[in-house]
């Protein structure tokens, strides 16, 4: 744990203004803020992906902010260390996992694969992944400048979401073709 507090010490000492007011924001797209807005992109272009969308992104709430961050209970890095500064948004519960990174993690999942539906060429999507990756870093990179979180605790956030979203769309895409096999089969 350590060297978590040192890279927090590290991007805390290249602080200015700007970067406070910068990643404040950034760090809002990880909530629900960032969450609402893709479902209302998603009520008004896919109503069934905001559907899945809603139901992958409950499981990752349950699972990461009520379940293992009360398993867990860890302290928040700048009630572990002086050095640490907290600035933002008052927060008082523990620190592992990140529940902004697992929001903006299903986030950029959701949006991909919602992208990846409109834009079929390779260079378009190559630009979408490195889109929704970027917006993952900024975020985590803002938890992290803010004093809120430790590495680990942005890295399991990180995989708890991954995890629930891709299964949440191999459970939609199963859904779907059963559907329509269902009503081909009806038809025929």
């Amino acid at each position: 744990m350590d060297f978590e507090l040192k890279i927090i010490q590290f991007l805390q000492a290249g602080r200015t203004p700007f970067f406070d007011g910068f990643f404040q924001i950034v760090s809002l797209l990880g909530t629900y803020l960032g969450a609402a807005a893709l479902i209302v992109l998603l009520l008004i272009f896919n109503r069934k992906l905001c559907f899945w969308y809603i139901f992958s992104y409950g499981f990752v709430y349950l699972i990461n902010n009520v379940l293992v961050k009360n398993l867990v209970k860890r302290p928040r890095p700048f009630n572990v260390s002086d050095a640490i500064i907290n600035f933002g948004d008052a927060v008082t519960d523990y620190s592992f996992p990140s529940g902004h990174i697992a929001c903006a993690v299903a986030i950029a999942i959701f949006l991909g694969y919602f992208l990846f539906q409109c834009y079929k060429k390779r260079n378009e999507r190559i630009w979408i992944v490195l889109g929704c990756s970027l917006y993952v870093c900024l975020v985590a990179l803002s938890r992290m400048y803010l004093g809120k979180h430790y590495l680990t605790d942005l890295i399991a956030g990180a995989a708890i979401s991954a995890a629930i979203c891709f299964a949440g769309i191999w459970f939609m895409t199963y859904y779907h073709k059963k559907k329509r096999k269902s009503k081909n089969e009806t038809e025929g």
